[in-house]
């Protein structure tokens, strides 16, 4: 089947979970995640299928996903006002952690090119959290402009 790029068509419609808001595709393009924004999910589409494998319980209204570049883990922003990130092992499609960060309301994420930190910002308090992948802990917290919503690394 020639790729969906190459004639700019729908090849197939897969039913997630409510309000889906974020779609991120492991580098092995293997696996997509989806956060769904109203079900507090994240689903995990196979891509060879097309079809939904699993349905991951996260923390409240997941916004934005990342993923590491091996591809292990997968990060998830939780919009509420009481935000966290939720870490997904991409081996066993589990939450292994979640990261608190208190009345922020975390609304994008990215991680670096060689996969030591994620960047999130958050809107509710005017910073950006650096997590240490390693650890899964939240290194640092830097003050920026108002009502950040969007971030970048360059590589």
């Amino acid at each position: 089947m020639a790729p969906a790029t190459a004639t700019d068509t729908v090849t197939a419609t897969i039913p997630v979970q409510d309000r889906p808001a974020a779609i991120a595709i492991t580098p092995d393009s293997s696996k997509a995640y989806v956060a769904n924004r109203n079900s507090n999910t994240v689903s995990v589409i196979a891509t060879a299928t097309d079809t939904v494998s699993s349905n991951i319980p996260v923390g409240f209204a997941p916004l934005v996903i990342a993923i590491t570049p091996n591809g292990a883990k997968a990060y998830v922003t939780n919009s509420s006002a009481l935000g966290a990130v939720s870490v997904i092992s991409t081996a066993t499609d589990t939450v292994s952690t979640s990261i608190a960060l208190g009345q922020q309301r975390p609304n994008a994420i990215v991680i670096t090119r060689d996969g030591t930190k994620a960047y999130v910002v958050n809107d509710g308090s005017n910073t950006i959290s650096v997590i240490s992948t390693a650890t899964d802990t939240v290194s640092s917290t830097i003050p920026v402009g108002d009502f950040p919503i969007g971030i970048a690394v360059i590589p």
